[in-house]
């Protein structure tokens, strides 16, 4: 009886683990719709690989199970330029991308953006910054790069009720 039940154990046990083994090697897809940008997605898979997911027609596999995103970056053509904004994080709605076994998991990120203004005073000098927002709350970096290159800096006016201008700069980076 002895023998039998040490049997009947270390198979319950092994199936236990072929059980967890075929469930972590579930596949799932994870597509990209960018509003008519390139979306490069980069997921820390494991902390052995790394997943990197680009829009297009075809769902990319990946594990079925919680993907983390560490990079995104969205680059767009206007004419002959291509304009390119990056993320690095805070996520958002996109911080744990559920991915179910043998399902496809559709992302919307990127445009169209929402510019959110934040103003401090400190002293007698007042500052000015903003965030890039992207559709699922993705903040993306203030900069954008045309052509590779870094874009210069948004110039700004603030003015009266009139029309008359009170003071004239431009955003710095950092």
């Amino acid at each position: 009886m002895k023998k039998r039940d040490i049997w009947i154990s270390v198979a319950i046990i092994a199936a236990a683990f072929l059980l967890l083994y075929l469930y972590s090697q579930g596949q799932g897809q994870i597509k990209i719709d960018a509003g008519g940008a390139v979306a490069t997605l980069q997921l820390r898979s494991s902390w052995l690989s790394k997943a990197t997911i680009i829009s297009g027609a075809e769902p990319a596999t990946v594990s079925g199970r919680v993907q983390r995103p560490q990079r995104l970056s969205l680059s767009m053509k206007q004419g002959s330029d291509t304009w390119q904004i990056d993320s690095r994080g805070p996520w958002g709605g996109l911080s744990k991308i559920k991915v179910t076994n043998n399902k496809t998991t559709v992302l919307k990120l990127g445009p169209p953006f929402s510019i959110k203004s934040k103003a401090r005073k400190s002293g007698s000098s007042v500052s000015i910054d903003f965030a890039i927002i992207g559709q699922v709350s993705e903040k993306y970096q203030n900069y954008a790069r045309k052509n590779n290159r870094a874009v210069p800096a948004a110039k700004a006016n603030i003015v009266d009720e009139t029309g008359k201008v009170l003071a004239s700069g431009k955003f710095a980076y950092g």
